[in-house]
């Protein structure tokens, strides 16, 4: 059984019924060291109600939707994501982040991890969640439509994501960038395993 979700209003029933829905996604727990300031950030969100992510792999073929914030260094991409409203349901939200962030409109396909991250700065600790689910475009253009916080979205494969962009988050000093990174290498790994068990080495090439 998947363990309890620390999310505030994404709580236990709500994880319960995307195991329902998709099937249990792989579990870990990771300590993620951040700055004082990023572990500020964390905290901000915290205090408003919520402390989680879901995270969008929006994939076309052997292509993935990523995007990028103004601040981000040159170069650097990673996965949509944002969190849910209280007043929506957690598919409603995820749908909606897809939109904003990238333009597209999306159908949920499948729940490929849940981390229960430690945020470390010195002695301070923050908890936080993040819900990565596999997605598909259903019809759009790439385009993020909350310009203000999106500065850029792009299409993207796996081997430029994870040996380019990767390197680039990991040496940007954030930790919440190597957090991503992190992320980008985990849900490949979890996409070839599975690939790889229904169709064989041979056909597990693109991934």
């Amino acid at each position: 059984m998947t363990p309890l979700d620390e999310s505030m209003h994404i709580g236990r029933h709500i994880v319960q019924e995307l195991v329902f829905t998709f099937g249990e996604p792989e579990v870990e727990r990771w300590d993620v060291p951040m700055t004082d300031g990023e572990l500020d950030g964390i905290e901000r969100h915290r205090k408003l109600g919520r402390a989680h992510d879901v995270s969008l792999v929006i994939r076309d073929q052997d292509k993935l939707a990523v995007i990028r914030k103004s601040a981000y260094p040159p170069g650097a991409y990673r996965f949509p994501s944002g969190g849910i409203h209280p007043e929506e349901s957690f598919l409603d939200g995820a749908v909606r982040e897809a939109l904003e962030e990238t333009g597209l409109s999306v159908r949920i396909e499948d729940y490929l991890l849940q981390v229960h991250a430690t945020f470390v700065s010195g002695e301070r600790r923050a908890k936080w969640t993040t819900h990565v689910m596999l997605a598909r475009p259903l019809e759009g253009s790439l385009a993020p439509r909350d310009t203000a916080e999106i500065e850029a979205a792009r299409w993207i494969e796996w081997p430029e994501l994870t040996d380019e962009v990767n390197p680039l988050l990991r040496e940007s000093g954030l930790g919440g960038l190597a957090y991503r990174a992190r992320l980008h290498e985990r849900v490949r790994a979890i996409l070839l395993a599975a690939t790889t068990s229904k169709a064989g080495p041979a056909d597990s090439t693109t991934i």
